[in-house]
């Protein structure tokens, strides 16, 4: 293994690709509002990149389908070319609609610097880390689970000789003589290895500020360069979940079987108000959270609403709401946040009580309504979801939906509420 890559010795640039959803040279979608439905970067992407330029690497990171967004005629092999004494690529694998665009990206890669080593990472890699290593030779390494002490101490042994073996560095997956391999998966990270990272520097990124305009939750409309639009950031607050619904592929169970993760992992709030409070000095306009905090207990949620409201801090907040918060919570999260550009998430999935209940979701129509209800005198933006084909969903269940559905929009402002139902795939 290490004479396969016995060029990339001493070289300290690192490339970052985030994948699109369809082929790289598909261009039915370019210069459309969602060139790809799927531009977001995973939130541990920022930690990971900025921990490797804080031990000296170079990052530059690129969003292929945001670049295919502002201009139809990029093309990753040129901008690939660009580049020279690439050491290490690493291509993002998390959600499942990338897998055809990243393993095409990664075959892009190996055309123009085929010396450079490339490593997926990622909750769909981290499952299909067999497969890939098997069938698609254009990936040398899967990083399955957690990736921060995995992909520094990765980057060391290829590019610096450093760290002993391969065989010793945790959660890494590869081929060696002829056979797919893979390590111990003994690295999961704690809330103090999150605390420590930079969840919120993208300016390894091309094209930063775009893409922290399309980050913005609420917006309609999809604008480039020169644009005044407000920017927004997907902001890691832990890791984890309590719950297993039954259409989520991030639920309890599922961190556990793919990174070992037995619980919610959390940040501290000092420090998420410490990055909320970076952001609003840098023009940033809203923060998503990506981990609920009402679902922390009041302990946590009310040390965190409290501490960015007592530091002065008027940021805009997007939060999914993972069930339906207390009325205390929703009180000080509006106290606590600039209203006019914040927004609450909330996914009822269906209007039947029954299906909701089955498929995670725990609470009645009648506490969603009274919730908005609470929520509307502080004209706070909403969203609301719902979906079609759950399990135990029927024509009546739908039926359901239809007339739950009626009942927001004739007690909610439009203005202020965005509304879907989509299909699970």
């Amino acid at each position: 293994m290490t004479d396969v890559f016995a060029n990339v010795k001493g070289k300290e640039s690192v490339l970052y690709l985030h994948p699109p959803k369809p082929p790289i040279n598909l261009r039915m979608y370019a210069g459309a509002a969602r060139a790809s439905p799927y531009w977001q970067l995973p939130v541990g992407v920022l930690g990971m990149m900025n921990l490797l330029r804080h031990h000296g690497y170079r990052v530059t990171g690129l969003n292929v389908p945001l670049e295919i967004a502002i201009d139809g005629r990029f093309d990753l092999h040129t901008w690939l070319g660009g580049h020279e004494d690439v050491g290490l690529i690493a291509i993002d694998l998390h959600w499942y609609e990338h897998a055809f665009g990243a393993l095409d990206v990664a075959r892009a890669c190996k055309q123009v610097a085929s010396e450079a080593p490339v490593v997926l990472g990622g909750l769909t890699a981290s499952c299909y880390w067999r497969e890939i290593l098997s069938e698609f030779a254009e990936a040398d390494f899967v990083v399955r689970g957690d990736g921060e002490l995995s992909l520094l101490q990765l980057a060391n042994y290829l590019l610096r000789g450093e760290g002993g073996r391969l065989e010793d560095i945790p959660n890494i997956c590869y081929r060696a003589d002829g056979t797919v391999r893979s390590n111990s998966l003994d690295y999961c990270a704690s809330s103090e290895d999150l605390d420590s990272l930079d969840f919120v520097d993208t300016s390894f990124l091309v094209h930063a500020r775009q893409y922290h305009q399309i980050q913005f939750a609420g917006g309609t409309e999809f604008r480039v360069a020169g644009s005044d639009a407000p920017q927004g950031h997907w902001l890691c607050t832990g890791r984890g979940c309590r719950y297993d619904c039954s259409f989520c592929g991030g639920g309890r169970r599922s961190h556990h079987l793919l990174t070992g993760r037995k619980g919610v992992v959390p940040r501290s709030p000092g420090k998420i108000v410490r990055d909320l409070s970076r952001l609003e000095e840098r023009g940033i306009k809203q923060a998503s959270l990506s981990l609920d905090p009402s679902i922390l207990g009041i302990g946590y949620w009310s040390e965190l609403l409290s501490k960015t409201r007592d530091n002065g801090i008027r940021i805009g907040l997007n939060n999914e709401c993972f069930q339906l918060p207390s009325d205390e919570f929703l009180q000080e999260y509006v106290r606590a946040c600039d209203t006019s550009h914040s927004q609450l998430v909330f996914s009822p999935l269906s209007g039947s009580e029954s299906v909701r209940r089955r498929n995670g979701k725990h609470f009645t129509n009648d506490q969603l309504l009274a919730a908005l209800s609470l929520l509307r005198p502080a004209r706070i933006p909403i969203a609301v979801f719902f979906s079609l084909n759950l399990p135990g969903e029927s024509e009546r269940a739908f039926r359901d939906t239809l007339v739950l559905a009626n009942r927001i929009c004739d007690m909610y402002p439009p203005e202020l509420l965005r509304m879907s139902n989509m299909v699970h795939t």
